[in-house]
């Protein structure tokens, strides 16, 4: 009897993290020709096409200084757009730190947190220009 109660617990933990693990990414870009002080960013919800669903939106530094931190208000997914800028919280979001500037020669990661999450790591080069560099 104990070992076919561990059995079914142990299928539906398969399950669940099974389901779980397969959810897909929110998918996190840069805009072409990216450039300091407000670079672009899109995000795509492979589950959602007509637009992103997320709640929360935070940009932080390699030592994981937030210089930029966004939350739905009233709080859930209806208001996640899929195009946003640097410093400029889209309608329905409030900002709960910054933003700070971005300084030459630093290394972000912009989290976007919902149903779904992605994020993207980019690089500042000496000139102002934006580039997503690898995790």
């Amino acid at each position: 009897m104990r070992s076919s109660s561990l059995a079914r617990l142990g299928w539906v933990c398969g399950l669940l993290l099974a389901f779980t693990a397969c959810r897909p990414l929110l998918q996190v870009s840069l805009v072409e020709d990216a450039r300091l002080p407000a670079p672009r960013f899109t995000v795509m919800d492979p589950e959602h096409e007509d637009r992103p669903r997320y709640s929360n939106l935070q940009v932080v530094d390699r030592a994981g200084d937030v210089y930029w931190a966004l939350r739905a208000e009233p709080f859930g997914d209806e208001a996640s757009v899929a195009s946003l800028t640097y410093g400029e919280a889209p309608a329905g979001f409030i900002v709960v730190d910054g933003p700070r500037a971005l300084q030459p020669g630093g290394r972000y990661a912009l989290f976007v947190v919902g149903t779904n999450r992605g994020s993207l790591h980019f690089d500042v080069d000496a000139e102002g220009r934006v580039r997503e560099v690898a995790p």
